[in-house]
């Protein structure tokens, strides 16, 4: 899956009559102009890694993985030199949580969600990630949260989807910012703010991905190296935490065997309309040539019958003149 290049785009499923009208109140008030209230909380978003600098995208699991990697050079400019040969791949995981709240919701707060970034099985993304900026719809009292330490998510309440996005600054500046936009999702498949549902399931909008950093500075490689070691991340949401779902090999394994499958259904779906069509064309051509034949026998009699008429009339005529 190639993520770096990828762009979702999501329908807002607002009522007309709310379009003016702010479309979150907050988890935990805090004073802010007007009189609103927001909060607060680190949280992530799911999206489409958009790649703002030399990072691409490449599928995977786990932990940073190494490719092409060549002997590590000692460095004469106190890590900063680029260790060539070199890529790097941080698995990254996107996406948001949202929860229905039920009997306790009301007009502007109808469902209690949370947008995050984290690592695939909770790995500290901060060893190499400075801080995540997240950028929230302009009708929040704070639409621009600036995380600097995990967990990097923002919980809030509202009642309306939109686009959301999150920036990743990493430590070491001279990689450029890596940009995720993402939909949050209150409803599930065929639902809307029109027609809710009541469940009390989570509705999960989550996409895994790979960031490839090539040729990396020597200290920002081994604060990737560092993710995979570093104590566990958890969610500042408990029931976010314990829908979390955890990624591995096993996953990429299973994916590729149900591609194979659909392959192998989709080549034999193929032979069979080949050979139908194979079998129509022939009956087709036999078809055409007994049309032909007809044609040619018809056309033979034509002629035998006026030849045939034009000698009786000529044997008339002598007979006549006698």
């Amino acid at each position: 899956m190639a993520a770096a290049n990828k762009r979702s785009s999501t329908t807002k499923k607002v009522d007309d009559s709310k379009k003016n009208r702010q479309r979150s109140s907050s988890v935990t008030p805090t004073p802010t102009e007007g009189g609103a209230t927001t909060t607060l909380s680190n949280v992530d978003a799911m999206s489409t890694l958009t790649s703002t600098g030399a990072q691409t995208s490449t599928p995977g699991g786990g932990g940073p993985d190494i490719s092409n990697s060549s002997t590590t050079a000692t460095s004469n400019n106190n890590g900063n030199d680029p260790l060539e040969k070199t890529t790097a791949c941080l698995p990254l995981v996107y996406g948001s949580m949202a929860f229905n709240l039920g009997k306790k919701a009301d007009e502007y707060s109808t469902h209690r969600w949370t947008l995050y970034l984290r690592g695939p099985n909770n790995e500290d993304l901060s060893t190499c990630v400075a801080k995540a900026i997240f950028q929230l719809h302009p009708s929040f009292a704070q639409p621009v949260r600036e995380l600097t330490t995990p967990p990097f998510e923002v919980t809030e309440k509202g009642w309306g989807e939109f686009e959301a996005q999150i920036k990743i600054v990493w430590k070491d500046p001279k990689e450029k910012p890596t940009l995720l936009t993402h939909g949050i999702k209150l409803y599930p498949p065929g639902a809307t703010n029109i027609t809710p549902t009541t469940s009390k399931e989570p509705v999960i909008a989550e996409h895994y991905d790979e960031v490839v950093f090539t040729d990396p500075a020597e200290n920002f490689y081994k604060q990737l190296m560092r993710t995979s070691i570093a104590p566990k991340v958890q969610s500042a949401e408990p029931a976010v935490q314990a829908a979390f779902k955890a990624y591995g090999d096993e996953d990429d394994f299973q994916t590729l065997v149900e591609a194979q499958k659909f392959l192998e259904k989709e080549l034999t779906a193929i032979k069979e309309r080949m050979v139908f069509a194979t079998d129509n064309l022939v009956k087709v051509e036999e078809a055409l040539r007994e049309i032909q034949e007809a044609k040619k026998a018809s056309s033979s009699s034509r002629k035998s019958k006026s030849s045939s008429s034009g000698s009786g009339a000529s044997k008339k005529a002598k007979t006549s003149q006698s």
